[in-house]
């Protein structure tokens, strides 16, 4: 196909643009593009007439009234809710509008230059971002990202935009990079595939792919400048492909096999009939991992025995705030009610790392997912964990509900997490408002330190839950959502394989359950695998259910057993990728 080639660009017989890139969810998609994209180098530069000029400063100056009510309405909220220090983060925020050297610069741009309001921001904006970027003091430098999200607020305001704005149609979405709050308000119902330059096969943008059954590739250099908002491209997930204005031969071809695939996915839909058990009648518990009530209500009805991972922090990020108690209760309830007695595993806030709560994230740390995270931040601010666990005791009065808490790295932190979910108990007690007495509470095995420790935490917990997206990171030191090292990012590696027999032998020993809900599990080639590791409830995506059911159905468990025995006594992840029939190249 190709006849001419640059970087990860090529040229098919007919001149159009052939994009590569990392597969990381397989589909056909064939549809309009959205580029996602830094609206400051976006922005139309245009010549105003003399007459123009006091129009576009006024659009300026509401603009920049308008961001500065936003940025003190968000520091109160965040000063509610994390703290008076990450609360004046907005503040300062709010002084670069005040900078008069700044704001005279662009003035200047707009009655001397005569160019249009947005773009005399834009060029003022990246100009001293670019002058902080370039500085030797670290703290200089982090103000740069500050800058620049400022001017892009100011921007959208006067354009009367908002960069996460609700798609206007079925479309692609193209971006250098996604992250779950990126993501977060987006109507999903109209994202029909991703293409970015940075990610992983287990980057935010891959795991909501595969989660919304999407096809998406990563690792695609120079996105932005490659493709427009509006162009069609013609996406193949499964082969890494993207086709920019594919001619009308191409887009029926693509047709067809979107047609064929749609028809192989109904097919394979009929297994989710049948029980979830081996060949030789092992039992399998299959659970849905979900992120909203509608997803729990879709889980129903595929037929999931329950939810295993509720992400709490995804009805946090929808709503763009830090829900109090009672909204809280809502979104549990729904889904607690959705699934009709099935049990649902609610998963405490998981804030931190690529995953923050409002328009920006409060930390701005260097090493995010080795930083202020998840339950690290919970147990440093109680009220926002007391509210929590408030609400899901109330919800478990409804229905069968579980407790999971995230990246616990020590017994300290579990007994300190339990400490606190006894008094929301005594709380709700006092005031006479109904829970499950008997509500269970478990560990996300995630960070290497928990499974080594694992028989010790079972101790003191009801059960465990293994998290292989950050297991595997952190134990091959890969990040997960990077483009450059996401080849490394092999969960049969024998260090994980060790890790999660390690998890497994420690539930065993202190008589208490285990799951697995990372996507591991919605891999069928490491269903047999998970299975002869001795492990019994798995949970997926919603639209990995047929598939890893299918898998399930397949398994003979002695074989299983021998596979596991094999994969763990081998040496190198191209070792066991062989032996599961994967492609390690």
């Amino acid at each position: 196909m190709s006849v001419s080639s640059r970087g990860n660009e090529t040229r098919d017989t007919e001149g159009r643009a052939v994009l590569h890139g990392t597969p990381v969810s397989p589909g056909i998609a064939v549809a309009p593009a959205f580029v996602y994209g830094d609206i400051l180098d976006e922005i139309e530069v245009r010549r105003i007439d003399a007459s123009e000029v006091d129009g576009e400063v006024a659009r300026l100056r509401d603009a920049i009234a308008l961001v500065k009510e936003e940025l003190l309405r968000d520091a109160r909220h965040v000063s509610q809710e994390l703290g008076q220090g990450e609360g004046d983060v907005f503040l300062v925020h709010s002084m670069i509008l005040e900078d008069r050297s700044v704001l005279a610069a662009i003035l200047d741009a707009i009655r001397n230059g005569h160019v249009n309001a947005e773009a005399a921001v834009a060029e003022e904006m990246k100009r001293v971002a670019g002058v902080l970027s370039s500085s030797a003091d670290r703290y200089l430098r982090d103000r740069a990202y500050d800058v620049s999200d400022i001017g892009k607020r100011v921007i959208e305001r006067m354009l009367g935009v908002w960069a996460h704005c609700p798609l206007s149609q079925p479309m692609i979405l193209v971006a250098k990079e996604l992250r779950a709050s990126d993501t977060a308000s987006m109507d999903r119902g109209r994202i029909l595939g991703f293409i970015t330059e940075l990610g992983g096969t287990e980057s935010h943008a891959a795991i909501l792919a595969r989660s919304l059954g999407v096809p998406a590739m990563a690792g695609v250099g120079g996105i932005l400048d490659k493709v427009r908002t509006g162009e069609i491209v013609a996406l193949d997930g499964a082969l890494g492909v993207g086709i920019v204005d594919p001619s009308a031969d191409t887009r029926a071809r693509y047709e067809r096999m979107r047609e064929a695939e749609a028809r192989e996915r109904h097919e394979l839909a009929s297994v989710l009939e049948l029980p979830s058990v081996t060949r030789d009648g092992t039992e399998i518990t299959l659970m849905s991992n979900i992120g909203s009530s509608e997803e729990a209500r879709q889980a129903a009805e595929l037929g999931a025995d329950g939810i295993g991972l509720l992400r709490s922090e995804m009805v946090f990020m929808s709503a763009n705030l830090f829900l109090d108690e009672d909204a809280q209760f809502e979104a549990y309830r729904e889904a607690v009610e959705a699934m009709a007695g099935r049990p649902v595993t609610i998963r405490t806030l998981d804030v931190g790392g690529d995953k923050f709560v409002g328009p920006e994230n409060p930390f701005h740390e260097h090493n995010p997912n080795l930083g202020y995270r998840s339950t690290r931040v919970l147990l440093d601010r109680p009220d926002l964990l007391l509210a929590q666990f408030r609400a899901i005791l109330r919800a478990s009065a409804l229905g069968t509900v579980r407790i999971l808490l995230p990246m616990i790295s020590s017994v300290e932190e579990l007994r300190e997490a339990s400490r606190r979910l006894d008094e929301a108990k005594s709380e709700l007690r006092r005031e006479g408002i109904a829970f499950d007495e008997n509500i269970t509470a478990g560990v996300m095995i995630e960070i290497p330190s928990a499974a080594m420790v694992a028989d010790r935490l079972a101790k003191e917990c009801d059960f465990l839950s293994i998290g292989t997206n950050d297991l595997v990171q952190y134990a091959l030191a890969v990040d997960r959502g990077s483009s450059y090292v996401s080849r490394l990012y092999r969960p049969h590696d024998p260090s994980v394989l060790a890790l999660i027999a390690r998890a497994v032998e420690g539930a065993a020993s202190a008589g208490k359950p285990i799951s697995l809900c990372g996507e591991m599990a919605g891999t069928p080639a490491y269903v047999p695998l998970l299975i002869g590791l001795g492990l019994r409830e798995l949970s997926v995506s919603n639209s990995r259910l047929p598939g890893t059911k299918k898998a399930i159905r397949d398994v003979d468990l002695a074989d299983a057993v021998s596979l596991a025995n094999e994969a763990v006594a081998a040496s190198t992840a191209g070792d066991v990728g062989a032996l599961l029939g994967l492609d390690d190249s």
